[in-house]
């Protein structure tokens, strides 16, 4: 499924050195991720997605699950971004917004954490067109492949498997959503709270 999909204006790490820290115009930077997060916006707006706070979107798919997509931005100032995805479903009962099921979009890809480069406008249009190419090469065939219960049992109990092998166990979201399954419990009051608790947009596809 990924042989299509090359990466092309990602970094190897998220951090620049002093000396490439102070090359970069920062603020023509920023104004530039603004400029091409619209292309991403609109991308993404074409797939049912809706914005939720200023760098995610959320799409709710057939089973009740968000799907979500974050652009998380290096905080020490090195004009690079990462991309974050996840499913939180609405049958389970959430204090806040968690992640379920999810990780960095690079660990989908390859494996690694991919941090994309923003830190002029030629490579920023470079990095939002890998990164929309990502997307709808890699992340959107997942979140279809997932929009079941036996994928979303299967990846839970797998995790499951893995952490018990470490001492671990699963989030409580986690377990609850499994036991859901398994046993065949929904509760519709549960997504209504859930609505509420993460002040969802009135309307997700």
């Amino acid at each position: 499924m990924f042989n299509r999909f090359k990466l092309k204006g990602n970094v190897s790490g998220a951090i620049r050195s002093d000396e490439e820290l102070a090359s970069i115009d920062k603020r023509a930077a920023d104004e530039t991720f603004k400029i091409q997060k619209k292309r991403l916006d609109a991308f993404l707006q074409q797939k049912g997605f809706v914005k939720y706070k200023t760098n995610s979107y959320l799409r709710r798919n057939r089973l009740n699950v968000l799907e979500y997509i974050d652009l998380q931005k290096e905080r020490y100032g090195s004009r690079t971004f990462t991309v974050n995805y996840a499913l939180t479903s609405l049958y389970v009962p959430h204090a806040f917004f968690s992640f379920d099921l999810g990780d960095r979009l690079g660990k989908l890809i390859c494996d690694k954490d991919v941090w994309w480069d923003y830190a002029n406008e030629q490579i920023a249009e470079v990095s939002f067109n890998n990164v929309i190419e990502a997307i709808e090469i890699v992340l959107l065939p997942w979140f279809e492949e997932m929009e079941n219960l036996e994928s979303i049992r299967k990846e839970l109990t797998t995790q499951k498997k893995k952490r018990e092998s470490h001492c671990g166990r699963l989030s409580d979201t986690q377990a609850f959503w499994l036991d859901a399954i398994e046993k065949d419990t929904w509760d519709e009051a549960i997504v209504l709270s859930n609505i509420e608790t993460f002040k969802l947009p009135k309307k997700l596809s």
